[in-house]
């Protein structure tokens, strides 16, 4: 309502609009479409809610606990309180057009059924919690499908907690739709759901692809739709959906294969876009030669280093760029991810021309001073 009445406030009043139950109803109006535009944002917060505090996250985060430490207890108690909060709004909103705007009569009757929802809401979650073990939770009964006769669900939690405290773990997302990827587990964490799937009985094939065009910075974002599937009957499939940028690192976190069987062509990365012209520059900058043995790159650690950094772009004293006196220790690839991560992010169309500290010395350098070694 204060939202509502300052809105109205900056808004030019309507001409011929005398009646108070006329201007009662255009303000129920104009209160009406910023409340539904509230819950869409608090059923699916966006980043800026999550900024000003306005999720069940951090309006329970007391009552949630750690997720880090507890992940399952966490996860039971988070789809119960958003069951009921996001049931909570449709007789708060009832209450607020019968109390505040007088524009509905409060009636026993239409209150009992504009609560409905919430009062099965509460009943849901008063099964699921069953005195405090939460053995009902759909959650419990789906570790209960992977335990074996000698464990039970809170076993089966224990471990999956345990693996969730990793450092090493895989994780996309921070709200609903979070996928994680343990050694052993794949979690996806949706509203009112957890999926989770145990890793050697699960094959995953990519589903489809979709595309995203950012408004602010003009560039596509790819996104990679991923069906797993378990061979336990009792383990239900999911979907999960993730970043195209962020797909070898689930390759190398998941212990089988991601099946492409329908071919699914995936974008190149700005990275790996900026390498490929990072080494057409370089090519055309002549080759270093030296009799040095190469050694192993010590950015990746598997290649050959086959760069080196010479000012080439101008006299000795003139410019930013310094000679570089480090012997090479970088492969082209790394030196094209080190030069673009020392750039503006959001000005891509700017890097070839940008540049950089050396990763060793810290000498400036630019593109026309990398150098390709003589084989």
């Amino acid at each position: 309502y204060y939202i509502t009445n300052n809105l109205r406030k900056m808004l030019p009043q309507p001409v011929g609009i005398t009646h108070h139950g006329n201007m009662m109803v255009s303000e129920f109006a104009l209160a009406s479409i910023v409340y539904f535009l509230v819950v869409l944002g608090f059923v699916f917060p966006p980043p800026e809610f999550y900024g000003i505090g306005l999720t069940v996250e951090s309006m329970f985060r007391s009552m949630l606990g750690d997720e880090a430490m507890h992940f399952t207890e966490y996860h039971m108690r988070l789809t119960s309180a958003r069951l009921l909060m996001h049931c909570w709004v449709i007789p708060n909103y009832y209450l607020c057009s019968a109390i505040i705007f007088e524009v509905v009569e409060l009636n026993l009757t239409y209150l009992l059924l504009s609560s409905s929802p919430l009062i099965l809401a509460c009943i849901v979650s008063f099964y699921w919690y069953s005195g405090g073990s939460w053995k009902n939770h759909p959650l419990a009964k789906t570790l209960a499908a992977h335990a074996s006769h000698s464990r039970d669900w809170v076993n089966v939690s224990d471990a999956l907690a345990t693996e969730f405290r990793r450092v090493d773990k895989f994780v996309h997302g921070k709200t609903w739709g979070k996928v994680v990827v343990t050694d052993n587990w794949i979690i996806r964490c949706g509203l009112y759901v957890i999926n989770v799937a145990y890793q050697p009985d699960v094959h995953m094939s990519i589903q489809s692809t979709t595309e995203h065009i950012n408004p602010e910075t003009r560039l596509t974002t790819q996104f990679i739709n991923i069906n797993v599937s378990s061979v336990n009957a009792a383990s239900s499939d999911f979907r999960i959906r993730l970043n195209s940028t962020d797909y070898n690192d689930l390759c190398n976190k998941v212990s089988g294969t991601i099946l492409n069987v329908r071919n699914v062509v995936f974008h190149e990365t700005l990275t790996e876009k900026f390498e490929e012209a990072f080494k057409e520059e370089v090519t055309q900058n002549g080759l270093f030669q030296t009799d040095r043995e190469r050694e192993e790159c010590i950015g990746c650690l598997y290649a050959l280093s086959d760069v080196k950094i010479s000012k080439l772009c101008d006299e000795a004293s003139v410019g930013d760029c310094k000679h570089c006196l480090c012997r090479p220790m970088w492969c082209m690839r790394c030196m094209a991810k080190w030069f673009a991560n020392r750039q503006d992010q959001n000005s891509p169309d700017k890097w070839l021309s940008g540049k950089a500290p050396c990763p060793t010395c810290r000498s400036k350098f630019c593109l026309r001073d990398v150098q390709f070694i003589a084989s």
